[in-house]
């Protein structure tokens, strides 16, 4: 177990139902869309290269230390990496909507703090990835 460095400790504890302290990074690609299924397992290809997406955040009994990152024994990427599409003719107003409620949402502090969405249908032959961290 490694513990939470002082600022990340820092975001956890000023995020609250108001104020979201995740990061997110929306990138779209011209062409088709991969299949989800090749998308979920390219992403579980690449997933144990970064062993933090692995790991939870443990609270401290009595708080009297920052929290600390640990492996999480029920890791599913399926949690982690989901599929969604926007209907046929929607625009890029309707993907800002979109991820407004994706970040609307805060993460479950009892999962590693992340998900990565596929996006489709944005038009012109256009999908998306939307990365919440």
């Amino acid at each position: 177990m490694e513990r939470l460095t002082a600022e990340d400790a820092a975001f956890l504890r000023i995020e609250d139902q108001i104020s979201a302290m995740h990061s997110v990074t929306v990138a779209i690609f011209d062409g088709p869309a991969p299949s989800f299924d090749d998308f979920q397992n390219r992403m579980g290809e690449r997933v144990s290269l970064v062993p933090r997406f692995r790991q939870r955040v443990l609270d401290v009994p009595g708080g009297l230390e920052r929290p600390v990152w640990a492996d999480d024994p029920q890791f599913s990427l399926d949690y982690h990496v989901r599929h969604t599409g926007l209907p046929r003719g929607e625009t890029m107003a309707h993907l800002e909507k979109l991820t407004e409620r994706i970040l609307s949402q805060r993460l479950d502090r009892g999962k590693p703090l992340w998900e990565l969405w596929m996006i489709n249908s944005l038009g012109d032959g256009r999908w998306a990835v939307l990365s919440k961290a």
